[in-house]
């Protein structure tokens, strides 16, 4: 009896269509043509989303969380655009964030490790590159964000909830800056629109109508947990700023500052001030000198943080004696490719060297636009 039920069950499934059902697990998907009655702006938009979408890909992480269970595994989705013939994609800094793993998922379907190699979570903003180029890949352009206005058109392609290479349209809401900067000097910019973004469009481009990427979606705000035409997305000029790193270091530690009477109140250290390490970028300079990240949730002062990770107290000769002197600090690091660190970690103090040569260039420099 169940082996009549099974036979009628596959049937039924191979007549709807369901082609695993029927060991046809590779068909082709169909094929969808553009009718011939478009208007003129729907034939664009379905023109522009034919043109840009080769550039487009689907990001797959993986990292190791440590919960009250034990160390868990916790998988993340996101999207990113090709912008580079070496093969660089530019993503939000929240899709690659902790990341031991990252698979980037191109448009003939290949999955290709790739590594991190700049992330700024304050912007958002991450580039990453595929471990073996290929420069058949077709990159994006990048356009202007200073030469937009509210009422533009945008049009966004991501993978929201996991439906790849999703399309939406709409405008510019407004811009926005939020007064925060970026090494003391970069103004991260912010683009407001009402086309659709949620979860698993994060780090995906936002194109114009001539098919220029104008932003990479970041976040949105809502109470439902969904879209509720509220989105925003870092431009795409803040993006050509901060990937502009000949003058500046990038290491790959974000931190927070804990004074004096924080430090022997939460872990009892009579040293004037120290960046307590929340994450250590993989791959970054940081990480490839040894520092490592909090593991475990705290608050202090009403402030959420990670415990656990390294304090660095001292930045080449600077000692952490307060946030301004760290600040000032970073910007004599300027002309330093190797950059001694000291920090306590187990109550040993530990010296090491962060090597930041490889990534002091621009990513965007000699860049060349597909025509």
């Amino acid at each position: 009896m169940k082996k009549v039920i099974t036979i009628i069950a596959v049937t039924l499934l191979c007549g709807l269509g369901f082609a695993p059902a029927c060991g046809q697990e590779h068909a082709a998907p169909k094929l969808h043509l553009p009718a011939k009655h478009l208007s003129g702006e729907e034939a664009r938009a379905a023109k522009l989303y034919r043109e840009v979408l080769p550039t487009v890909v689907t990001i797959f992480t993986s990292r190791q969380m440590l919960t009250p269970q034990g160390l868990q595994g916790e998988r993340g989705l996101g999207t990113g655009v090709l912008i580079s013939p070496e093969c660089h994609v530019l993503t939000a800094a929240h899709v690659v964030e902790g990341a031991d793993s990252i698979l980037v998922k191109t448009q003939d379907g290949r999955l290709r490790p790739a590594e991190l190699i700049y992330s700024e979570s304050s912007a958002d903003i991450a580039l990453v590159r595929l471990l073996i180029p290929a420069p058949e890949l077709k990159h994006a352009n990048l356009g202007d964000s200073d030469q937009l206005a509210v009422g533009q058109a945008t049009y966004v392609i991501g993978a929201p909830y996991g439906f790849e290479n999703s399309f939406s349209a709409g405008h510019i809401s407004g811009f926005h800056e939020f007064g925060r900067l970026y090494d003391g000097t970069i103004l991260i910019d912010f683009i407001q629109t009402d086309a659709a973004i949620n979860s698993g469009n994060s780090g995906g481009p936002v194109f114009d109508s001539r098919g220029e990427v104008i932003g990479i979606a970041s976040r949105i705000l809502t109470e439902s947990g969904g879209f509720q035409g509220l989105g925003f997305v870092v431009a795409i000029n803040t993006a050509k700023q901060l990937l502009a790193l000949e003058d500046r270091p990038w290491m790959g530690i974000e931190g927070v500052f804990l004074n004096a009477d924080m430090l022997k109140q939460v872990l009892n250290l009579n040293v004037e001030g120290g960046l307590l390490v929340q994450h250590i970028a993989k791959g970054s300079p940081a990480d490839k000198a040894g520092l490592r990240s909090g593991t475990v949730p705290a608050q202090i002062l009403g402030q959420e943080i990670l415990l656990g990770g390294d304090l660095i107290v001292e930045f080449n000769t600077q000692e952490a004696c307060h946030s301004e002197c760290l600040v000032q600090e970073g910007r004599r690091l300027a002309g330093l490719n190797q950059i001694p660190v000291s920090f306590l970690r187990g109550g040993n103090m530990i010296h090491a060297v962060i090597d930041v040569s490889t990534t002091r260039r621009n990513f965007l420099k000699n860049r060349k636009n597909h025509n």
